[in-house]
């Protein structure tokens, strides 16, 4: 019934949702959303660098914080790195450069008078992040804007600034990508007024001042809006759609030159509530339920304390009643528990045959004997004195001895020993009850072994994790010493395991659990909390620095290969780290916050440790929305597939087109792979969404071929996440080529540098499978990673796509475009030029012998029946 009221809610919704209209008053605002989020994303991504850095440089002795080589080390750390977006400095005091994480010799330079450095001398802003405006760079001569942080020690004294400058080129080739219509401007604008990123007119625009213009006038009135007004840019009339960055001084600016339309219809608010309603409804029996159950139980608990009450008041009266003692002489003679009766000097009287088989001796054997001479030397005379203090003041005792039988064995016996008096009251007899409990104690130490600690390396259990989690939180509570909390989770272990096979797994988990606690200290915890997560308590640190120390030793440990019998394996891993009590007054929240860093730092690129930072818990939150709202759109038909077309630049026609999947989400509109691929590969989606991508070409591709040549070819993007899960489903891809009475190499698969780079150790077999099912291989962005010629040549790649950056450095990237092309000829690979726009850039190339061109010039993403009408008027070529 829940499942109902729920779907009741969601189709209500949905009703809603279809009942609206598209409006470009919409399309603008939706377009601002999509580019906040990725403005949003990438300035928190910078943010936990800066964070992570401004932690580990005021753990670090004042001497070393103002060293070259030291904050050199520090900054260009393996723990520690990122991508070439952006780079980390660090200035002094006085507002002089240390160092930079690129080693560049940046030393001595003055930044004293940057907007950046002086707004940290103010403590008011201690402990927040500043943006700077845009500027040209002293030493890089780039177009920068900028993101700093103050450091200061824990007693609150100035270190100096960490500052990351930001190439804006970024925000431009995203920009350009996300413009799905030359009428469409996209601006990145500071608060205080300077354009930071434009498109189109980028060089005319940059660092412009927008203060006095009406976009400013808004700004002031409202945190967004829309207004009509002629660009001071280019001077075009448009409808501008602006948003100011909650919390940053940023504005993101959508102009378009068509008018507004309707938006979302109003929902229906009465079925809502009455879906919830129902869910109430069902909480409420389900809480009924519950107590009935709970009070029924408590009632047997007191039947059951009655008659063990009265168990216990007939055991005495029998005891204490001579005519009752010849009753229960059957019972003593029966009875599987050992009973011994001694007079009141200890002396034995009687035992039962249960007693002769616990001891080995028989009862004329032991009458007149002392108890305590069956007694085992593991009780000290301590142990007696208790005992018998025990006897003396409440007559009875319960508890566990050990024994020596006859044979010399030790026995761990459990004794309940009751005293009867005579009629004046003195101690007469005591009768003893025993029974072996050896093989029960050594069960129940097993099951606590068992129940405590992981079967498989023998460390602490997710259950011992969190005790002594709470237990070592208690004592950084009264000692006031910091305590860390370390999540450690192993990359690439699932590669092993499907290629080694689960035993070598199994022998790998074992040494990383070795390396692990050698990496730490003896009184610290390494526990492991299920398959390749693994934790490490860092109690009362001394020195805070042994954090950073710690993390640093694990990525080098676990980046060490492991040797697996006659296998070598290669793994990372990747880390965070939460401060107690700072990033949570509890043990569960403490965990959840580090396991967000740990994420947080898998997400930037593996091998490699993050600090917990508090929009962390707002950035899981939205990626959780994201992922429910791609698993709807997936089954809603949301998603779209467009085609750039690739030109035969020695005769203009169209020979071969890329597919590129989108997002027609029902609010923010159409978005681009970058606002939810990544999402789709960590909850696994990806390879679903790939093989619907594949099918979809596919058919595609038969009808361009019918229209033009069956030579006709479609590019398809592959994820390294499909490699990694095996999503690389090539036979059937096949099957359904077979199906379709289409060519294998009708379909060119675009993988990049860094995934083949990634899959050359463990998953090479998957990406070579595709070239024995006679599919080609297209490199995408060629030269933005660290791909050898011996890679291409291993690979045997077909197609090479230069990286766009290039071809947009002007003569210098023409100079590195010319080499790409020279080289891959040599190789006897074709060369697609990716991302041209100018008749100068295609000129250029042309020039240089590129086979293939792509871009704006052409032809931005269509559909694909829009293609299909390009190809049938081909009869010259398209850029003339």
């Amino acid at each position: 019934m829940a499942s109902l009221a729920i779907a009741v809610v969601v189709s209500q919704f949905r009703t809603s949702y279809i009942e609206r209209e598209l409006s470009v008053q919409s399309q603008t605002e939706h377009y601002v959303k999509a580019m906040e989020a990725h403005v949003l994303y990438s300035i928190q991504s910078v943010d936990l660098s800066l964070i992570g850095f401004a932690n580990a440089i005021k753990m670090l002795p004042a001497k070393q914080s103002h060293s070259p080589e030291t904050m050199s080390d520090v900054l260009s750390s393996r723990g520690s790195s990122f991508n070439s977006d952006y780079w980390i400095s660090f200035i002094d005091p006085k507002g002089n450069a240390v160092a930079t994480s690129t080693g560049t010799n940046i030393f001595g330079t003055s930044y004293a008078d940057r907007d950046y450095f002086k707004v940290h001398l103010d403590n008011s802003h201690k402990g927040k992040l500043y943006i700077g405006e845009p500027a040209i760079g002293k030493v890089s001569k780039k177009r920068l804007f900028y993101l700093s942080r103050r450091v200061e020690t824990a007693k609150g004294e100035f270190l100096g600034v960490v500052v990351a400058p930001l190439s804006v080129d970024r925000y431009v080739k995203v920009f350009e990508n996300s413009r799905f219509n030359s009428d469409i401007s996209i601006t990145l604008v500071h608060g205080g007024g300077k354009i930071i990123a434009r498109v189109p007119n980028f060089e005319l625009a940059f660092a412009r001042d927008l203060g006095p213009t009406a976009l400013f006038d808004n700004v002031r009135r409202a945190s967004s809006g829309t207004y009509k007004t002629v660009s001071v840019i280019d001077g075009l009339t448009r409808i501008f759609s602006y948003r100011v960055i909650e919390g940053l001084p940023l504005i993101i600016v959508v102009g378009s030159n068509d008018t507004e339309s309707a938006r979302l219809l109003q929902q229906n608010y009465l079925i809502a509530g009455a879906g919830l309603t129902i869910l109430l409804l069902l909480m409420l029996g389900a809480g009924h339920f519950s107590l009935r159950t709970y009070t029924r139980q408590e009632e047997r608990e007191l039947r059951y304390r009655t008659l063990y009450t009265a168990s216990r008041e007939m055991e005495r009266q029998l005891l204490a009643n001579e005519e009752s003692l010849k009753l229960t002489g059957l019972l003593f003679e029966n009875s599987g528990e050992g009973m011994m009766v001694t007079d009141h000097d200890g002396k034995i009287l009687t035992v039962n045959p249960a007693f002769s088989v616990l001891s080995g001796y028989t009862e004329k054997e032991l009458i007149g004997h002392r108890a305590y001479e069956l007694a085992s030397g593991r009780n000290d005379e301590e142990f007696f004195d208790r005992m018998f203090e025990c006897v003396t003041n409440t007559g009875y005792w319960k508890g566990e001895l050990w024994q020596r039988n006859r044979d010399g064995e030790e026995v761990l016996v459990s004794m309940l020993v009751n005293t009867v008096y005579d009629e004046v009251g003195n101690p007469y007899r005591y009768v003893a009850l025993l029974s072996d409990i050896t093989k029960k104690k050594a069960s129940e130490e097993l099951i606590w072994r068992q129940a405590n600690f992981d079967a498989l390396t023998g460390l602490p259990n997710r259950r011992m994790f969190h005790e002594h989690l709470r237990q070592e939180m208690k004592k950084t509570d009264r000692s006031q010493l910091p305590m860390a909390l370390v999540f450690v989770d192993l990359d690439y272990f699932k590669e092993i395991n499907d290629t080694l096979g689960h035993d070598k797994g199994d022998i790998l988990l074992k040494e990383v659990a070795t390396r692990l606690s050698s990496s730490v200290r003896s009184t610290d915890t390494v526990a492991r909390l299920g398959g390749d997560e693994f934790t490490v308590i860092l109690s009362e640190l001394h020195n805070a620095g042994d954090v950073v120390r710690t993390a640093q030793e694990i990525l080098k440990k676990m980046s060490t290969p492991f040797q697996l019998g006659e296998n070598l394996a290669h793994i990372s891993s990747s880390i965070g780290i939460t401060l107690y009590p700072e990033d949570g007054k509890d043990a569960e929240t403490l965990i959840k916050n580090a396991d967000q860093a740990m994420y947080a730092a898998k997400q930037q690129g593996r091998n490699r440790f993050n600090y917990f930072a508090p929009f962390m818990q707002e950035a899981t939150r939205v990626r959780m929305n994201l992922v429910n709202e791609l698993r709807e759109a997936v089954q809603r038909d949301q998603l779209r597939i467009m085609y750039q077309p690739i030109i035969d630049l020695a005769n203009g026609a169209i020979v071969k087109a890329e597919a590129l999947v989108r997002w027609q989400h029902p609010t923010r509109g159409l978005l681009n792979p970058a606002e939810f691929i990544a999402v789709a590969e960590s909850s696994g989606m990806i390879t679903g969404i790939g093989d619907w991508v594949f099918r979809q070409a596919a058919r595609e591709v038969q009808k361009l071929q019918a229209l033009s040549s069956p030579a006709f070819q479609v590019g398809v993007n592959k994820s390294a996440w499909q490699f990694h899960d095996d999503g690389s489903n090539y036979q059937e891809w096949l099957d359904f080529l077979q199906e379709l009475k289409l060519s294998p190499h009708s379909i060119i698969i675009e993988v990049t540098e860094n995934l083949l780079l990634e899959t050359a150790n463990n998953n090479s077999d998957r990406v070579l499978a595709f070239q024995h099912a006679h599919m080609q291989l297209s490199l995408d962005d060629f030269g933005s990673g660290h791909c050898s010629v011996a890679f291409l040549k291993r690979f045997a790649i077909d197609y090479i796509k230069i990286d766009p950056a290039f071809i947009h450095q002007g003569n210098d990237g023409m100079l590195i475009c010319e080499a790409i092309i020279a080289m891959a000829h040599k190789l006897g690979i074709k060369v697609i030029a990716e991302g041209i726009e100018t008749p100068q850039q295609l000129t250029a190339l042309t020039a240089a012998g590129c086979d293939f061109g792509q871009g704006y010039l052409f032809s931005k993403p269509i559909s694909g029946e829009e293609l299909e009408k390009q190809l049938q008027k081909q009869c010259s070529p398209v850029y003339k």
